[in-house]
């Protein structure tokens, strides 16, 4: 041994505390039959050192299965180590092992600690030894165990008395659970001999200062017969208290019958002192920086409040995502009262942070809404100012103010019974007018608002309500938008020799108004338009151009008497360009003429847009894609025209492509599923529009789609 090493070893011995080196860490405890040399018990820690060990198994056969070597990596089975030192009854004081351990990373190896002692004077373990791994923290802290155990065997003594690593056995088939064995290291942490413990529970070492919650676990564990780490205050026989770090096992017998608890105890003090010091310094730095949190708590509030109320433009899921920023960061529950011009309440949005609760919240919002007095609502509970705290809100004295806020005094226990001690009051601005009104409310398990939390509640009101206010505006153009739409959007004329129906979904990402049109056109010759346009553009600009082609589409489809359908998409084109139209729309049109067995002759082309899909009779599906040509508003050119005659009961679907297109794939796919649904809706039109849209209706784009059953 190097100097070195026993001057590592010395230092270990003097100030060795097995707590600062293995930590909480839990330990692993195995019972060794010392004449059949086996394991026949291991506590749960025991059994992921050693998985699929199926008991009673041989102690060189567990020791393979937990893969056990020494420092220098030699497998145990292979040495003469502790394992083997145990099985001859000698005892082992204090060596130092490694165990494998499966990880993400790989296989590594987790240092351990063994202590064994035989058990020749515990009733009913004779015969046995009792083994206990400890983790260390570190691999070094582990060489200088195992430098120190190896000095001499005085040294080793001395190493492990230094641990205050006591062991302990109680009978567990005693209704008391007494102590029946001790070893020297239990007498010489507590101060009291072998003779004077035997046959007490371990309840003696406990005090006035004992915390009752750590001596119902320990007797929690015991009733559960289960395993229990709990660091305790207990007594010494002089009276000196100390912190004992408890791990306790039940062992059962070969019958399965609980028969012992096994105990490993460590003297902690110095490093429940350590703590303690260490707590008192980290609370000077902890005060020191909630400051700073708080104010950056706020910042992060405020950025996610502008990042989750810009992200969307619809008023009702601003109200709602307001309130969830609100709740419970700054309330237990909240409501946001909108006022109408005449200051009456015109719509609220609540949220309890118990979800059970909120139907009460909501039930409780409109018993007040339905009894406030007249009169403008922020200016009666504000008062003169745009913000209120009152921290006190269960104090009897403000009964008064708040019954002169109801006309019926009797909605207000409801409210109290949905738990309010603290409230804030916050004006939410606009940019020319208060609309909104804040009412952030905290209940008594709660601690009561602080100034800070107004200011954070003003703070995020103010940019709230810019941006309720843009919300507000989006809508207000919105319904502009959706009327100018459906406007623009014929009613399908109702027709003895087809049936017919449509549909136009907008949008739920833009404006919700947008180009895409469809036509069904009863002509003066007794035959039938159908036309599916789509004009490119998302907004009220792309609607008005919409409005312009479908006018040149009718009057060229009226005007062309028997001409072709290409005939009529070039006229539209000639318009557009001599219109000075500097729009592009795609535009497929087809003319439906009576034929002689019952049935219809369709007459198509397509100006640049998806293909009429036909459904026969008999089932059967295909695209009438002959009759393909340039968008309108590329060249005035001659338009390519296709015939396709239609069995009675045949199925004409037209539809623009945002049922059929999706971002990165390729149009054939979303075609073969409009087919696919084509070839499973419904004979009705009415049915077959609402099946296609529930197959393929997303939100990303406008959708047309008409329906034509001869």
């Amino acid at each position: 041994m190097t100097v070195e090493q026993r001057a590592r070893a010395g230092a270990l011995t003097s100030s060795l505390e097995l707590a600062l080196v293995t930590g909480d860490a839990p330990a692993a405890v195995l019972l060794v039959d010392l004449r059949s040399r086996r394991v026949v018990y291991t506590n749960p820690v025991a059994d992921q050192l050693a998985p699929g060990a199926r008991l009673p198994v041989a102690l060189d056969a567990w020791s393979d299965l937990a893969d056990l070597r020494d420092l220098d990596g030699a497998e145990l089975s292979e040495t003469d180590h502790p394992l083997s030192k145990v099985a001859r009854s000698v005892p082992v004081v204090g060596e130092a092992v490694s165990a494998a351990r499966g990880s993400a990373m790989g296989r590594q190896r987790l240092p351990l600690w063994v202590v064994a002692l035989p058990m020749a004077d515990a009733p009913m373990l004779e015969g046995h030894a009792l083994v206990v791994f400890l983790p260390l923290s570190r691999r070094e802290a582990a060489q200088a165990a195992l430098d120190a155990a190896q000095a001499s065997a005085q040294l080793r003594d001395r190493a492990v008395v230094a641990t205050g690593l006591s062991f302990t056995v109680a009978d567990a088939q005693d209704e008391d659970v007494p102590l029946v064995w001790v070893n020297p290291a239990f007498e010489a942490t507590t101060g009291y001999a072998a003779e004077e413990v035997l046959g007490r529970n371990c309840r003696f070492l406990q005090g006035p200062a004992t915390d009752p919650q750590a001596r119902a676990a320990l007797r929690r564990a015991i009733e559960a017969e289960e395993d229990a780490t709990v660091t305790i205050l207990n007594y010494r026989k002089d009276g000196t208290a100390f912190w004992n770090q408890v791990s306790m096992s039940p062992i059962h017998g070969p019958d399965g019958e609980l028969t012992h608890f096994v105990g490993i105890q460590a003297d902690v003090t110095a490093r429940v002192a350590a703590d303690a010091e260490r707590d008192r310094a980290l609370e000077a730095e902890r005060r020191a920086r909630v400051a700073a949190e708080r104010a950056q708590q706020r910042l992060d509030l405020l950025v996610e409040a502008t990042s989750e109320l810009t992200g969307s433009l619809d008023v009702d899921e601003c109200r709602r995502r307001l309130t969830r920023l609100l709740v419970p960061r700054l309330a237990d529950w909240a409501v946001l009262v909108t006022t109408d011009d005449r200051g009456g309440v015109a719509e609220t949005a609540a949220l309890h942070r118990d979800p059970g609760r909120t139907p009460d919240l909501e039930r409780w919002v409109e018993g007040v809404r339905e009894t406030l007095v007249p009169g403008p609502v922020v200016p009666l509970l504000l008062g003169e100012a745009h913000a209120r705290r009152i921290s006190d809100f269960d104090d009897p004295r403000h009964l008064d103010e708040r019954r002169t806020w109801v006309r019926d005094p009797d909605v207000l226990p409801t409210g109290d019974g949905l738990g309010r001690s603290s409230v804030l009051l916050v004006a939410v601005p606009g940019r020319e007018r208060i609309t909104d009104l804040l009412v952030l409310v905290r209940g008594p398990e709660s601690p009561r608002h602080t100034d800070e939390d107004l200011e954070v509640a003003v703070d995020l009101a103010r940019r709230a309500g810019i941006i309720l206010d843009n919300a507000r505006l989006f809508r207000a153009q919105h319904r502009i938008a959706e009327t100018l739409q459906h406007s623009l959007l014929p009613e399908l004329p109702v027709l003895d020799r087809v049936a017919a129906a449509a549909r136009y979904r907008a949008s739920e990402t833009g404006a919700q108004v947008g180009g895409d049109f469809y036509e069904l056109i009863d002509l003066p010759d007794g035959s039938l338009g159908v036309a599916i346009g789509d004009v490119v553009g998302h907004d009220v600009l792309a609607a008005a151009r919409m409005g312009h082609l479908r006018g040149l589409l009718r009057a060229a489809a009226w005007g062309a008497g028997t001409g072709s359908t290409g005939d009529v998409l070039e006229r539209v084109d000639q318009l557009m360009s001599g219109l000075g139209l500097t729009t592009m729309a795609t535009l497929a049109y087809g003319r439906l003429d009576p034929a002689d067995d019952g049935g219809w002759t369709l007459t198509y082309s397509s100006a640049g847009h998806p293909p009429f899909l036909l459904r026969d009779p008999s089932g059967r599906v295909e695209a009438l894609d002959d009759a393909q040509d340039l968008l309108l508003g590329v060249q005035p050119r001659s338009r390519r025209t296709a015939r396709h005659h239609l069995a009675p009961g045949s199925l004409l679907l037209a539809y623009t492509d945002g049922l059929v297109e999706r971002r990165g794939e390729h149009l054939e796919r979303g075609l073969e599923r409009l087919a696919a649904a084509l070839a499973e809706g419904p004979d009705d039109p009415d049915g077959l529009c609402d099946h296609v849209l529930g197959a393929l209706g997303g939100d990303g784009d406008d959708i047309a789609v008409l329906a034509v059953r001869v």
